[in-house]
């Protein structure tokens, strides 16, 4: 009769372990860190999709902040099985395990993880405060460069332009495309863009300047001390046959021997709040039977477009703002998604959306700005075990 030792049962059911199960890791903390940004990224790309669609549908726009964040997860292994035995018999020949006739292992491992988070609602006084001043003129150097397209930036910031007659009238061209002014107001648009400048000046003089007259924050020194503030301004010099000839005040060089006009330009910005209604009418307008959409010269894809062979066939590319409607029976690549208060459900496309995508990480860029002390929690602890 042959005898099987404990060790060599041991070692048998070792080897059957490790052949018949492979272990489960847990995630790393690059991997959950990674899970995280993914996470709030969207967050915060939807929270502000949500509120414009808000600003839609005249509803109060809500912010919110998460002041604290913790990932956890949890790890648990077992094994469990059972072991038959033939013997001879007798008692001897079966307390000595003569025989190893089956073994059963059981493994199990189980692993859960995820995110707890507190919100803290931003619906404070220092918050909207910064929400519905209108932009200073200052605050535009942020954004100065190639980061976000001229054009896109100034209609997004532009509210009107306010134009003072030499004979005492005026004449308001809203920032509307509802309104009749618009088609006047585009092309006084179209003759800015390609001209304006921020530049600055003296407190001094711009307290004397009507043109862009929300520069009313001091921003720096001048080499004498002079007390410094941004201003907008017109890069060329009026030609005779320009529709448009405003004040000496008007333009950057203002002490050219140049026959400048007398009527006066400003130039109103737009609260963030006010971006967000704009935004708002942009999308109501495109939803309508006869749909009207906001379209700028450049698309927003003309440099890749120049370097490929294959031209896309994108129609929304001079788009300022494209949103869809969204079915669950033909689901689509989404940037955005977000839902109304009955269930309706909105996305901005992830391919052929125009400039909704820099339009968003521009607004994204002005709610930071408002988070001054006070204005919000604490930034979050991020705590990952």
């Amino acid at each position: 009769m042959k005898f099987i030792s404990f060790k060599t049962i041991l070692i048998s059911l070792l080897f059957v372990f490790l052949t018949s199960c492979s272990a489960m890791n847990p995630p790393t903390f690059e991997e959950q860190s990674a899970t995280y940004t993914r996470t709030m990224e969207q967050y915060i790309i939807d929270q502000i999709f949500t509120n414009v669609m808000r600003s839609a549908g005249d509803r109060p726009l809500a912010f919110v902040d998460i002041s604290s964040v913790i990932g956890s997860g949890k790890s648990s292994t077992g094994i469990g099985g059972t072991l038959g035995f033939e013997t001879a018999g007798d008692l001897w020949s079966g307390l000595g395990l003569t025989d190893l006739d089956s073994v059963e292992i059981n493994p199990s491992q189980l692993y859960s993880e995820g995110f707890s988070f507190t919100q803290s609602s931003m619906d404070n006084a220092v918050f909207w405060n910064q929400m519905l001043i209108r932009i200073p003129i200052q605050k535009l150097v942020y954004f100065q460069g190639d980061n976000f397209p001229e054009e896109m930036l100034f209609n997004l910031l532009i509210d009107e332009f306010f134009i003072l007659k030499e004979n005492g009238d005026s004449e308001r061209l809203l920032n509307d495309l509802t309104k009749p002014s618009h088609d006047k107001f585009k092309r006084l648009f179209k003759f800015l863009i390609e001209r304006i400048e921020i530049t600055t000046g003296t407190k001094e003089e711009a307290a004397k300047s009507n043109f862009g007259h929300t520069s009313n924050k001091v921003i720096g020194k001048g080499d004498d001390g002079e007390e410094l503030v941004a201003r907008l301004c017109i890069s060329e010099n009026p030609l005779p046959d320009t529709e448009f000839i405003f004040h000496a005040e008007a333009y950057c060089d203002r002490d050219g021997v140049i026959d400048y006009g007398e009527d006066k330009l400003v130039i109103v910005l737009r609260s963030v709040k006010g971006i967000f209604e704009y935004l708002g009418q942009v999308v109501i307008a495109q939803s309508w039977d006869n749909p009207i959409h906001v379209d700028l010269e450049k698309s927003i894809d003309a440099f890749a477009q120049s370097r490929m062979n294959e031209k896309s066939d994108n129609k929304n590319s001079t788009r300022l703002f494209v949103v869809e409607k969204y079915s669950d029976s033909e689901p689509k690549q989404r940037y955005a998604y977000t839902e109304d208060i009955h269930g309706n459900k909105f996305i901005i496309p992830s391919h052929d959306a125009g400039y909704s995508k820099k339009v968003i990480s521009f607004l994204s860029q002005l709610l930071i700005l408002n988070k001054i002390p006070g204005s919000s929690a604490p930034q979050p602890g991020v705590l990952i075990r």
